[in-house]
């Protein structure tokens, strides 16, 4: 696609995200108080045209590249994170599915995405990210017909709303294959554990989910390889879930120095006779924040040229930095608003202290920090 057509796609869905914004924003604090799933939010959104909007033009969708869907997933995180995170896997699914030889069957046709929802099912409680390797615990068996499947996924993100599952499995035999399914979210044996109960993204409804016998036609088995090969399929898809998660942190971190901001302009303590904004200390850490907030979106905005550009050598270093920098780095930017607000920034009532809450998600998405520092360390160290 062409930067100046990319940019006007962008610029014409952010014209239609601007009018429902600030409805997105009350729903999301009352779904975070509620910790109840935002149904309303996504039928807004996909009233919107935006969960179409990666899919293959024939599909009928946009097909937009990663630079255009992080400048929306940053609007949408701004009012509301949890709708954020839903769109974050079912963008990364898509980018993924578009990257193979021929689309889907399960998923041809006008009508068969079009304002649907899919996620990947990927960890297991047992096995935990996928990310650090290991067979999966859910088995696919082989029939004449089709497959079944039966096993336990965690952390399904969005599951109330989902139309379709994008299932990793194994086979049992002697030497097992990593196959990778779709499912129709309505399957029988499967079945919504609800054990969501989170300090943050409370209404993201990332349950678990049990397969027991679930019965999948041949069509549906997308992608199969031997275990213990370097993997081909997911490649896009982490590399969409590393450059839209960097840019869904970054706006929870942007609506939260803009309550401080505010907060600290119209907070006039009476011995000091004038706001907190005046305070150089204040402005010290406000200042330090919105050049971390400068630096993310350079990062971002490279991390999606490498992926353009298919530069696996800057995809690789990149991808390490959004998830070190922007993502994981969250965190701290908010603790350090928090910091300064004092007991305002605590309260239930204001955004900082739901977007603290929200942030300290970040850290807790694949693939974590430590394997990062360890990888890039051994490729220094030459061991």
């Amino acid at each position: 696609m062409m930067v100046q057509d990319r940019d006007e796609q962008s610029a014409g869905f952010q014209k239609r995200l601007s009018d429902i914004l600030p409805e997105l924003k009350i729903r999301a604090r009352e779904a975070d108080r509620t910790a109840i799933f935002p149904f309303e939010t996504m039928q807004l959104l996909a009233q919107c045209g935006v969960l179409d909007l990666v899919l293959p033009r024939s599909q009928g969708g946009a097909e937009c590249d990663l630079a255009t869907a992080q400048a929306l997933i940053g609007t949408i995180a701004q009012a509301d994170p949890v709708a954020a995170l839903v769109l974050v896997n079912h963008y990364m699914v898509h980018a993924e599915l578009r990257s193979l030889p021929s689309y889907p069957v399960p998923l041809q046709g006008r009508e068969a995405m079009a304002g649907k929802l899919i996620n990947a099912l990927l960890a297991e409680p047992d096995q935990g990210s996928a990310s650090r390797g290991g067979l999966p615990g859910t088995v696919a068996q082989k029939t004449a017909q089709g497959w079944y499947l039966t096993g336990r996924k965690a952390y399904v993100t969005g599951i109330p709303v989902l139309s379709w599952l994008l299932v990793r499995a194994r086979t049992e035999s002697p030497e097992p294959e990593i196959c990778f399914f779709l499912l129709p979210q309505q399957a029988s044996g499967m079945t919504v554990l609800s054990t969501w109960d989170h300090v943050g993204m409370r209404a993201s409804a990332s349950h678990e989910v049990t397969l027991t016998d679930v019965f999948v036609p041949n069509d549906h088995l997308i992608f199969r390889e031997k275990a213990g090969q370097a993997s081909h399929f997911g490649k896009v898809l982490a590399m969409w879930n590393q450059g839209l998660l960097g840019a869904l942190y970054d706006g929870i971190v942007r609506t939260a120095v803009g309550w401080t901001e505010n907060f600290l302009k119209e907070r006039k303590p009476s011995n000091l006779g004038a706001s907190l904004a005046t305070l150089p200390a204040m402005q010290n850490v406000i200042g330090e924040i919105r050049i971390a907030l400068d630096l993310n979106q350079i990062i971002l905005r490279s991390f999606a040229e490498a992926v353009a550009f298919k530069d696996q050598d800057r995809i690789q270093k990149e991808a390490a930095l959004v998830k070190i920098q922007t993502v994981d780095g969250a965190a701290g930017l908010t603790q350090s608003l928090l910091a300064i607000a004092g007991n305002a920034g605590l309260s239930a009532r204001n955004d900082l202290e739901r977007c603290h809450r929200d942030a300290l998600c970040g850290r807790i998405h694949a693939p974590h920090a430590e394997l990062l520092r360890t990888k890039a360390g051994r490729q220094a160290l030459g061991v």
